[in-house]
């Protein structure tokens, strides 16, 4: 029993880190590749946060 929660908490944990590391690596190859949509504002946001939006292009 408690090697089934054990493992359960470990998925949990493990998909959350998956879905910000999938998030963050989505937002840099989206400015690498300047393919912003126009209307995704969330994306800029996070770019811009982590100092990886350059405003000046």
């Amino acid at each position: 029993m408690m090697r089934t929660i054990v493992s359960a908490l470990s998925f949990l944990v493990g998909l959350g880190v998956g879905l910000i590391g999938g998030a963050a690596l989505l937002a840099y190859a989206y400015q690498a590749a300047g393919l912003y949509p126009p209307d995704d504002a969330t994306i800029k946001f996070i770019a811009r946060e982590r100092g990886w939006l350059r405003d000046d292009v």
